[in-house]
């Protein structure tokens, strides 16, 4: 058994388009394998976003902390409980695979380091990477961040992107998320949307896998026992990125130059509810006449003050964790969903 370690590399992803059609599988045993949530990097290798994780894993992204028994520790995280990575490990072994350790920190209120499986084939230059549905390779945020940012934004008729910021801070306790953020997440779902030609929502609730009959929801295809078996089936058949490439060709691509289409991230994201944009409460000032002025602070001759920032105020603590959690599952949706419908990762 070889088992390797090695950390990921920092750059930001570029996603590449996979879409099958029914006789374009080549050698492919099992017709079902691009019907999985696989999303292609730009370091060659192909990601499968996992939604079933690790209690610890499950327990940071809805609280934004580590578990008590780790608060003091550098614990590492891991995607699968370590029973069920050993089989798995052990499976693809056998196989004569190899498998390596990938590392990325993810950050909300705290900032954790999630361990991955990175499989790969000897000699090949083809990899499939096991990761956590809210990770996004080079990206420190995980992905329920910035679709939030990018919905309310649009939510709010593009008014501020600086309001959309602190909105975000404020909702999952990310202490450095600016609207320089929220600016460059814009333009990355944008080119994901122009590149996909994605005209209709994205699935905000229990996913149908493609393919699948309707009752059919895409977590059932997401148990260990299948992603154990379609890992080596896609490397076996594909024992180099240039052999997919060849077999797929046309159908495997860049992202264009964005295609500008109106509306484009609003209609994607329109099956979110209205009711989770509401975590800001604004007050109209009482008995108002039409001459009052707006009230500015004090100006200041001193040209090195920071700006005075306008005071927002957000509901509770209690109504805010709902629509927190709440989110967190659309967006695993929305996550599946582009993974499965276009094989890209969300933003």
């Amino acid at each position: 058994m070889l088992i390797e370690d090695k950390n990921i590399n920092s750059k930001r992803g570029i996603v590449i388009a996979i879409v099958q059609c029914e006789n374009d599988f080549g050698n492919i045993p099992n017709k079902n394998i691009f019907k999985q949530p696989f999303v292609m990097g730009n370091d060659g290798g192909l990601y499968y976003l996992v939604n079933d994780v690790s209690e610890d894993l499950e327990y940071f992204i809805n609280t934004g902390k580590r578990p008590e028994k780790d608060r003091f520790t550098n614990k590492e995280y891991h995607v699968f409980p370590s029973e069920q990575e050993e089989r798995m490990i052990e499976s693809w072994t056998a196989k004569g695979m190899t498998v390596t350790y990938r590392r990325q920190q993810i950050e909300l209120e705290y900032r954790i380091t999630i361990v991955y499986m990175k499989v790969q084939k000897p000699k090949s230059d083809l990899s499939i990477s096991i990761t956590p549905w809210f990770v996004v390779a080079g990206r420190p945020y995980p992905v329920f961040t910035y679709a939030y940012a990018i919905w309310h934004y649009q939510r709010a008729e593009r008014k501020s992107l600086e309001e959309t910021a602190r909105s975000v801070r404020k909702l999952f306790g990310v202490s450095e998320f600016h609207k320089s953020t929220v600016s460059r997440s814009l333009n990355s779902m944008g080119e994901y949307i122009d590149a996909s030609l994605y005209e209709q929502p994205l699935a905000v609730e229990t996913l149908k896998t493609p393919g699948y009959p309707s009752d059919s929801p895409a977590e059932m295809h997401q148990s260990y026992e299948n992603i154990t078996e379609y890992v080596p089936e896609l490397l076996t058949a594909y024992p180099s990125l240039e052999t997919l490439e060849r077999d797929i060709g046309e159908k495997v691509k860049r992202f264009p130059e964005p295609i500008k289409r109106v509306g484009g991230i609003s209609c994607a994201l329109s099956g979110i509810p209205d009711e989770q944009f509401e975590i800001i409460i604004h007050s109209e000032p009482t008995n108002r006449k039409s001459g009052d002025r707006r009230k500015r602070p004090k100006r200041t001759c001193n040209r090195r003050a920071k700006p005075v920032q306008r005071s927002l105020k957000f509901v509770d603590y209690s109504q805010r964790e709902e629509k927190r959690k709440t989110f967190i599952t659309i967006c695993c949706h929305l996550a599946l969903d582009a993974a499965i419908t276009c094989h890209r990762f969300l933003i």
